[in-house]
């Protein structure tokens, strides 16, 4: 199979953990190991960390951006997925370095790489205007790992916000009156969500689909595990293991994604959706969303 898949969300593949690779060839294993199982796109996606560490990563993640090879997906930029965030949304993310929403931080994080996504939490205090300011530099903000009340919510989203990171997961879910709720009913708004079983249950997957028909985005938030199998793996500093197809931390905390973005088209299959539907959410429209054309991709 030809690769053909974008990914929005990628922690690590193959067992490289991106935030700490310690030099390019790692992160180029990466994007080989990606590219062999379907995917010709993504960004690489540094969680909550240090500056420092979280400013070294995107570095080098840039040297590979700029000198892509073949057989391997093409970096399209970096998904920042923190510092700025819910503490008690945070699911694996290290609670130490949790950031409360600060331009200069953000500033440094986003001189050191190509930043295309920045997951924030809407409801901290100070995070509306890091949102207008990400926006009028162009950059997507998408709301996620947060705690937010539906007003709260709101104000993200009208503050410029255009998309929800893994849509369930690290927010209040329905029937809680949160970012959730509020991005299934805007039509402005993108949902990414991970389907592979494990994350949200299939029928919650159908029944909501349903309702954003033409604007979800599917991603597998994939860590280093992925395309690997059983056993212990790294991931921002922890240790995750990886048995019965889940990768969870040591006291149960689900820690991203380990399926295929092939096999999430299965799953989608498999529970009715619209294949060209489907197929849209994990090449253009990914796309579409960070302003890249998907076909100078496949040439």
């Amino acid at each position: 199979m030809a690769p053909k898949y974008i990914d929005l969300q990628v922690n690590g593949h193959g067992g490289i953990d991106l935030l700490s690779a310690i030099n390019t060839d790692e992160v180029r294993k990466v994007s080989r190991s990606l590219y062999n199982n379907g995917v010709i796109g993504y960004l690489p996606t540094i969680i909550t960390s240090a500056l420092s560490d979280a400013v070294r990563a995107i570095k080098l993640i840039e040297e590979v951006r700029k000198n892509p090879l073949h057989g391997e997906a093409k970096i399209l930029g970096v998904h920042l997925e923190g510092p700025f965030i819910s503490v008690e949304k945070r699911g694996v993310h290290p609670v130490e370095h949790i950031a409360k929403p600060d331009l200069n931080h953000l500033k440094s994080l986003l001189s050191a790489g190509l930043i295309k996504i920045v997951t924030i939490a809407p409801e901290l205090p100070g995070a509306v205007e890091l949102i207008q300011y990400l926006v009028a530099n162009n950059i997507v903000v998408s709301l996620g790992h947060t705690n937010a009340i539906r007003e709260e919510a709101i104000a993200g989203f009208n503050a410029g916000a255009k998309t929800v990171t893994h849509l369930f997961n690290a927010m209040p879910k329905p029937p809680l009156d949160g970012t959730a709720q509020v991005a299934i009913e805007r039509s402005d708004v993108a949902i990414q969500i991970i389907i592979d079983e494990v994350h949200v249950p299939n029928d919650l997957v159908k029944a909501t689909l349903a309702k954003v028909s033409d604007r979800f985005i599917v991603t597998n938030d994939p860590i280093a595990a992925a395309g690997l199998g059983a056993g212990k793996y790294p991931f921002g500093g922890m240790d995750i293991t990886v048995e019965d197809g889940q990768a969870r931390r040591s006291d149960g905390t689900l820690a991203g994604g380990i399926g295929t973005l092939e096999r999430a088209m299965e799953i989608m299959d498999s529970i009715g959706i619209d294949k060209s539907d489907a197929l849209a959410s994990v090449t253009t429209r990914p796309c579409e969303l960070i302003g890249v054309d998907y076909k100078s991709l496949l040439g």
